[in-house]
């Protein structure tokens, strides 16, 4: 692993070098931690982020602070080798760096918005199952700078840790509305993965056996990249759980839905276009996973496990195995025939992928033809590839009704494309 500590900002101690040739503290202290675990490269050299260079590493660390002195062709670079495989793990001020680097800023999740507290707090564990955490029980006790956090949402997110505010007797110092001050996420990107925890300011944090596991394991499980299922957030309302279909129909009339369940995943199956039984305004964010089965190399472009995620009916984002193609506005990602994914985020085919599509239907006035438009952000395998793009009207072979509300409509395109895990979060 390569681990950067580079200070272009503020220099915090625990990376400061009393010379170039010894190691600060927090490097040391990662590097005895990882031994048998793996093996860390620590650099202050921002020139060590090129494309040739990465591809020496299996994990980038970075603790640094403001605008990195990394060229462009440095900066793609390092998105092109997180999405192709690489895993990207940040730690405290990892957040607090490149903000006029919004591809960065994207794929970190957040940025630093100060640290209204410097004491022993409380933190909530939300994830248990996660190895990051899984060491950490329900809750603990540390004393550490706390940051919050702007630019961050929650989903598509894995929130792993989080202050817990009945901890403090001045969580009025906050400045978040939500009162959501998260502490450690992560979540996949493209073909690799990133996880972050805004632990590490101090001297004494870096030495602690829990720190250095939840920081070794999150970097670990960035490195595996497991194709995980996300797990369904309160308030969501799950419309498949891997169980039944009861909560979904045929496209047309009132018929079971006649797909297959296999292994905890629905199958289509030929048997025609499924849609939800329930139907749904908005807005809201609707979590898919999908699995393109591998077809033969001579198939035609849309034969190549074609199927389809249509929002209200009406807004297909399509589903494909467009791995390593340059994308067109029928490719995997591509919001059907009117929007091409601003980056191919694609896993080849035979490995899950998902979908987070956060959906604000149009606003229907006094006059009906006087709508708005509906508007659209798709994240693919944790990637964003539309960014609030407007849907000017249905997309093909979408479904008529009334403008507003719909079901989540699963496309059979007669190839065997699986589905799992798919809920839905009101915004």
């Amino acid at each position: 692993m390569l681990f950067l500590t580079h200070s272009a900002g503020f220099t915090h101690s625990v990376v400061r070098r009393a010379t170039q040739a010894r190691l600060a503290y927090a490097e040391v202290q990662l590097t005895e931690a990882a031994k048998g675990r793996m093996t860390i490269t620590a650099t202050q050299d921002c020139g060590d982020i090129n494309a040739e260079n990465l591809k020496r590493f299996d994990a980038v660390l970075f603790y640094t602070t403001g605008e990195l002195p990394i060229p462009k062709s440095g900066q793609q670079a390092l998105l092109d080798w997180i999405r192709a495989g690489g895993a990207f793990a940040g730690s405290h001020s990892a957040t607090d760096t490149f903000y006029e680097f919004p591809g960065y800023m994207d794929m970190v999740g957040g940025a630093f918005a100060g640290h209204p507290w410097h004491k022993e707090v409380g933190v909530r564990v939300e994830e248990s199952g996660h190895p990051a955490v899984a060491h950490l029980g329900s809750s603990f006790k540390i004393t550490d700078e706390i940051y919050q956090f702007e630019n961050f949402r929650r989903y598509p997110l894995r929130v792993l840790m989080t202050l817990d505010p009945d901890s403090i007797d001045d969580i009025q110092k906050g400045r978040r509305k939500d009162g959501d001050y998260a502490l450690a996420w992560c979540k996949d990107y493209g073909e690799g993965a990133m996880f972050y925890t805004a632990l590490g300011h101090r001297e004494d944090v870096w030495s602690d056996p829990r720190f250095q596991e939840h920081l070794m394991a999150g970097i670990e499980w960035a490195v595996a990249a497991p194709s995980e299922s996300i797990p369904a957030p309160a308030g969501a309302q799950v419309l498949f759980d891997g169980t039944n279909l009861d909560g979904w129909k045929q496209k047309s009339g009132d018929q079971v839905a006649g797909w297959k369940i296999e292994d905890g995943a629905m199958v289509s199956s030929r048997s025609g276009d499924i849609v939800t039984r329930k139907e749904y305004g908005g807005p809201f964010l609707l979590h898919v996973e999908f699995f393109v089965p591998i077809t033969p190399t001579t198939n035609g472009w849309q034969d190549r496990g074609n199927s389809g995620v249509y929002v209200q009916g009406r807004y297909e984002v399509q589903v494909l195995d467009s791995y390593g193609l340059t994308l067109r506005a029928g490719d995997c990602g591509a919001i059907y025939g009117k929007h091409i994914p601003v980056v191919n985020a694609s896993r080849p085919a035979g490995r899950w992928q998902s979908y987070d599509i956060e959906f604000t239907p149009p606003s229907v006035s006094e006059e009906v033809t006087k709508m708005a438009k509906s508007r659209m952000s798709v994240w693919h395998n944790g990637v964003r590839i539309h960014d609030d793009v407007e849907v000017d009207s249905p997309t093909a072979a979408g479904m008529g009704g009334e403008p507003g509300i719909g079901p989540i409509m699963l496309q059979d395109h007669g190839h065997a494309v699986r589905y799992r895990n798919i809920w839905l979060l009101p915004r």
